[in-house]
């Protein structure tokens, strides 16, 4: 199948759009936000590891404000609901004991 004219130029006009919506200079790890990294248990590593598009940051977890990029603050807070989710749902399920037969 051969290519028209007109859908290389459409496939152009896309392209041109969407670079005008986005300036180039905008990078939205430029703009940081504050928020206070909670402390981990004893025994476990003190940072947490948030990957954002190849970029890795080891975050202490001091207990302390600390200033982070704007993207990496939101999947860290993300990660952190989940986990106080996760725990919150674990201690509402009821406890299994050793003489009750598992449900298969």
């Amino acid at each position: 199948m051969a290519v028209k004219k007109t859908d290389v130029k459409q496939e152009e006009e896309v392209i041109q759009e969407a670079a005008q919506e986005e300036p180039a200079g905008t990078d939205p790890f430029q703009e940081t936000v504050e928020m206070i990294v909670p402390r981990k248990p004893r025994g476990e590593e003190q940072q947490y590891y948030v990957c954002v598009n190849d970029r890795r940051y080891a975050i202490p977890a001091d207990g302390k404000m600390q200033k982070l990029p704007k993207p990496v603050a939101e999947i860290l807070k993300d990660s952190l609901e989940a986990d106080a989710f996760a725990d919150d749902f674990a201690d509402r399920m009821p406890k299994m004991n050793a003489e009750q037969p598992a449900i298969n």
